[in-house]
């Protein structure tokens, strides 16, 4: 079971903070409040400091003070075999699954105006389970930006129930994504026209791209809840949680874009941090259109040169691409030109670009490559027509937080010219910075600075080596910077090291979360692929991993 697999989009920006006048048109909810149980009085963590009993738990008035009503999800009920409930979000519960219960608080819609309304924010929370043991609450969060992370928190238990005997496992739909508030772009779609080839680097085909981005950029920057969907605010809906909940401090298991929102949360509010675990992390130091264009076109296009076309060739009994990369590249890229006259827009790229997320995905998808070969023709029955590109999500919250998180470049000719360079170095979706709805965004407005990575508490990073989404150079960086404790999976690939089925990894951040170890950094080594008997090192191909003894942790 894999609790978590985000979506197939690069992790949203970094510098928060947008503020507009009312907020005509959105629907604004307020939820009636009643009993909550499970609150726990002061737990003592590895970031405890001696002041801070002082501060109140809930510095946050009647909105602190809400009482959840908690009810059994309505989407939750295990799942029998041949009956999936497709009502769940993220699939079906198995039949390992916890019962998970939902409640409704209210939120300012605007942190720095309360006056202006509140907004709905779904939380969900899985009890735990040791009684005496109990040592607080774990808040999770799956990335994206723009995922609903409600259904998180029972995976999460399923996939490692030592941490549920210790804590509440507390998961939340953020602002701006349904069941919580959410933000609909309300984009066009009949006016976007997906272009059938993305390398094709013609003025005609570029125009378009750059057509369809304007769409997507202006339609969401022209909703009103848009300027209230950021990081800055949502990090501030997570210590009201935190407050509902009657935590003095929490503890953090964060994904992806998680990681950023955890960094910004412990930043904004370090003497409530207790134990964060941030996987797949973000160098959110860095400049956005390098952390989000350039960074994420490079891992993509490393793991499918060092790690997919070797395991391809490696397989060449089964799936006839050649038994060498070389010759499997040759066929993989002759495949692709077969299959473009018989498919719309990019399906093929976009397929393939989701599957170097999670190896275990391989196997289908090189079957299918094998029937694609055998027959071109039958690409629209195999190959699911995707309304919009990789990296083009539909979600309104991401657009919301990407383009509003940060200030981006709004020159066409640049955006042009980033596709250009990145196509000819990463030409599996290099081409696509071209296709950049954060251009079209019109806000001007000043944004909080993001987190020092130097100056944060300590946390523990998480990192496959070959990380294809949030490439492992960008958690070096942040490690080195300040001075913190990684697992660094080497020879592994996938996005998100937890519950990857490395015992390693689990054991690591069961120590630090379950039970208070001081973390310190650790090599941990890498499983085989799907169908492989053995790991094949990347060697100096992926980023070398951290010194295990040479840098100090807090």
């Amino acid at each position: 079971m894999r609790p978590i697999r985000p979506s197939s989009v690069v992790p949203s920006a970094v510098r928060p903070g947008r503020r507009r006048g009312p907020l005509p048109g959105v629907r604004l909810v307020v939820t009636g409040a009643v009993l909550l149980a499970g609150v726990a009085g002061m737990l003592v963590g590895t970031n405890a400091q001696a002041d801070g009993g002082a501060e109140p738990v809930n510095p946050y008035g009647v909105l602190g003070a809400q009482r959840p009503r908690w009810q059994v999800c309505e989407w939750y009920r295990a799942a029998e075999p041949n009956d999936p409930n497709p009502n769940r979000p993220g699939g079906p519960a198995s039949p390992a699954q916890p019962v998970t219960y939902c409640a409704d608080l209210r939120a300012p819609l605007d942190w720095y105006d309360r006056a202006k309304g509140t907004i709905t924010l779904r939380v969900t929370r899985v009890p735990a389970t040791g009684g005496p043991a109990r040592r607080g609450v774990l808040l999770v969060n799956p990335g994206g930006p723009g995922t609903d992370g409600s259904a998180l928190a029972g995976r999460v238990a399923e996939a490692q129930p030592e941490l549920l005997r210790t804590h509440d496992i507390i998961g939340f739909a953020p602002r701006g994504v349904a069941p919580s508030t959410s933000v609909d772009c309300g984009v066009d779609w009949s006016r976007y026209e997906p272009v059938a080839d993305t390398r094709d680097r013609s003025p005609a085909n570029t125009a378009r791209q750059l057509a369809d981005a304007r769409l997507v950029g202006l339609a969401c920057a022209g909703a009103a809840f848009a300027p209230y969907v950021t990081t800055d605010q949502t990090a501030r809906d997570l210590d009201l949680i935190r407050a509902v909940l009657g935590e003095r401090r929490i503890d953090y298991l964060g994904f992806s874009y998680g990681t950023l929102l955890g960094a910004w949360y412990a930043d904004r509010f370090r003497s409530r941090v207790d134990r964060f675990v941030l996987d797949s992390t973000m160098d959110w130091s860095a400049d956005p259109e390098e952390v989000f264009v350039d960074a994420w076109a490079r891992g993509l296009q490393r793991r499918f040169d060092v790690q997919f076309l070797p395991w391809l060739a490696r397989h060449d009994d089964r799936y006839g691409f050649g038994g060498d990369v070389e010759a499997a590249r040759a066929a993989y890229d002759e495949l692709r030109a077969a299959v473009a006259g018989h498919e719309r827009g990019t399906a093929f790229d976009t397929m393939q670009a989701n599957v170097l997320y999670d190896a275990a995905g391989w196997p289908q998808w090189a079957e299918r490559l094998r029937e694609l070969r055998d027959d071109p023709t039958r690409a629209p029955a195999l190959l699911a027509a995707p309304r919009v590109p990789v990296g083009v999500p539909e979600s309104g919250a991401h657009w919301a937080i990407r383009c509003g998180d940060a200030r981006w470049a709004g020159d066409p000719a640049h955006w042009v010219d980033k596709g250009d360079r990145l196509a000819a170095r990463y030409p599996l979706v290099g081409s696509l910075a071209t296709e950049q709805p954060c251009a079209a965004y019109p806000f001007t407005t000043a944004h909080p600075a993001v987190p020092d990575p130097a100056k944060l508490p300590r946390m523990l990073l998480v990192q496959n080596q070959l990380d294809p989404a949030t490439p492992a150079e960008g958690a070096l960086a942040v490690a080195a910077t300040a001075h913190q404790p990684m697992v660094f999976v080497r020879d592994a690939g996938d996005h998100i090291a937890f519950d990857d089925g490395n015992a390693c990894v689990d054991a690591r951040i069961a120590d630090y979360l379950v039970r208070g170890l001081r973390p310190t950094t650790t090599i941990c080594a890498g499983l085989p692929l799907p169908l492989d008997d053995a790991v094949h090192p990347v060697g100096p191909a992926g980023p070398p991993p951290p010194p295990r003894d040479e840098r100090p942790t807090r």
